[in-house]
């Protein structure tokens, strides 16, 4: 053999084992590389772990000390922190030891056990509700409608700009550590939302577009008592139409026919939906392309319809019809913005529906974290709170503290205060006006400061302190 077919077949051979051992590393032939969620087959979080590499386990936990709490939040004094949230929640802790679990409130507003439908609607921003195509035609009419048909929450706002930020603040109640994930490997265990309705007799379940390994979701979601995930191992094939699985108004589908056979069983459920159409890339059906200019827009418009065909069928369902439906974005979209901190990206809509609810807009500030305080106190169940979440239909809260990837903002509707954990810079502004006003307004500076570094600071706290995991009796 000539040499330099011994070189040719020599790169070749090399080139070949170094794919086939990066298949190895890589571990699976989808979108997402193996990882620890693929281990997770049931609700059993020690069955789960059995099959996960202990040094991979012990690797990931020195990982985390990577994600120290910004210097600043750091520096506020614990015991001070906890004092400022005791007072300023109203909150008598249940002992000396776990500085805010409390008793949750109770105050029943629904009778017996009514199903629980949670829809995040992803991206969906506040703003869109005025948005309009070239012809006037408002894009999203069936959410504009839902304000007068729900307890509407006007001035609320998501924990943070990622999905994994909206399901840990809409189930469990907490606001993320800045840019770091909340559904790691690392992540806690939490009481929450989940927990709770599986104490009181409900099934668990969860509806995504796509593959659940994305964000760890089927192995966070598993530890964290949901029992069974519907995504894109149980979809047929044809009905996938990008990276991100199949269409919203195909997970409704399959989760309305899924839900009708579990109503046949007896027992009450709590059904997440994950939405994602109205996330790039986007796929518009073409009977929507007439409803505006570009496919942002159009894609708005489905994500409005896809909703209302669920809602309106399940509602005329034995088991819906009296069901209690939150509908949340799990945070929203970025735009241009006058102000340091992008605030269309956590200014989003949030409803609860349900026939027996006398409907009613709600103008103080809300957070994600008060969904599931206020929805155990609906439906009457006993629980601990071990968040900085209320009940908003009896308590109140000055402001609401979120962060996005850099920043720690506060608002309260009319003024918003921002602070950059990168830059150190801090800004105060009245909500439609691009003016820095921290120096003008020294007071209100300090106050929302105040706010917003102590919540973040005890928010943080319990879960290192890890308050958010169920108490030992």
């Amino acid at each position: 053999m000539k040499a330099w077919k011994k070189y040719v077949w020599g790169a070749l051979s090399c080139l070949l084992l170094w794919g086939i051992v990066f298949c190895g590393m890589r571990g699976s032939f989808q979108r997402y590389p193996l990882k620890v969620s693929f281990a997770y087959f049931c609700d059993v979080p020690f069955y789960n772990r059995l099959g996960i590499n202990p040094i991979f386990n012990i690797i990931k936990s020195a990982e985390y000390g990577k994600y120290n709490v910004p210097k600043e939040i750091a520096a506020v004094n614990e015991a001070d922190a906890i004092a400022y949230v005791q007072q300023e929640l109203g909150i008598v802790p249940a002992d000396s030891i776990n500085g805010i679990v409390r008793a949750g409130s109770c105050v029943p507003r629904v009778e017996g056990q009514p199903n629980v439908i949670l829809i995040f609607m992803e991206s969906m921003t506040r703003d869109n509700f005025e948005r309009t195509s070239a012809d006037g035609q408002y894009l999203i009419p069936y959410l504009r409608s839902l304000r007068d048909r729900s307890i509407f929450c006007a001035n609320a706002y998501s924990t943070g700009i990622h999905t994994n930020n909206g399901i840990v603040g809409v189930h469990y109640g907490f606001v993320p550590n800045f840019a770091k994930t909340c559904m790691d490997v690392t992540a806690p265990y939490y009481t929450g939302l989940p927990y709770y309705l599986a104490q009181a007799g409900y099934e668990n379940l969860a509806f995504v577009t796509g593959n659940p390994q994305y964000d760890n979701m089927n192995s966070f979601w598993r530890d964290n008592s949901i029992a069974q995930i519907y995504s894109l191992y149980d979809y047929p094939s044809d009905q996938v139409v990008n990276n991100f699985g199949v269409s919203d108004a195909y997970m409704f589908e399959y989760g309305l026919q899924k839900l009708n056979e579990k109503a046949q069983e007896g027992k009450p459920f709590f059904a997440s939906f994950l939405t994602v159409s109205n996330h790039s890339p986007f796929v518009v059906p073409e009977s929507y392309r007439s409803r505006a200019e570009s496919e942002d827009l159009q894609i708005i418009a489905y994500a409005d319809d896809a909703v209302r065909q669920f809602m309106e069928a399940a509602q005329q369902t034995a088991w819906g019809k009296d069901a209690l439906y939150i509908l949340v974005a799990d945070h929203g979209t970025p735009m241009q913005s006058p102000y340091d901190m992008c605030l269309s990206y956590n200014a989003i809509p949030i409803f609860f529906v349900s026939s027996v609810l006398t409907p009613q807009v709600i103008t103080t500030p809300v957070s994600q974290i008060d969904i599931w305080e206020t929805v155990l106190s609906m439906l009457g169940i006993a629980h601990e709170n071990n968040s900085l979440g209320i009940d908003i239909l009896h308590a109140q809260r000055r402001y609401a503290f979120f962060v996005s990837n850099e920043h720690l903002g506060v608002s309260d509707g009319e003024y918003l205060y921002c602070y950059s954990i990168n830059s150190q810079r801090e800004c105060l502004y009245r909500i439609g006006s691009g003016e820095n006003i921290a120096a003008q307004e020294p007071e209100r500076t300090a106050d929302m400061r105040q706010y917003g570094f102590n919540m973040q600071r005890v928010n943080l706290l319990a879960i290192d302190k890890k308050w958010t995991e169920p108490r030992k009796p």
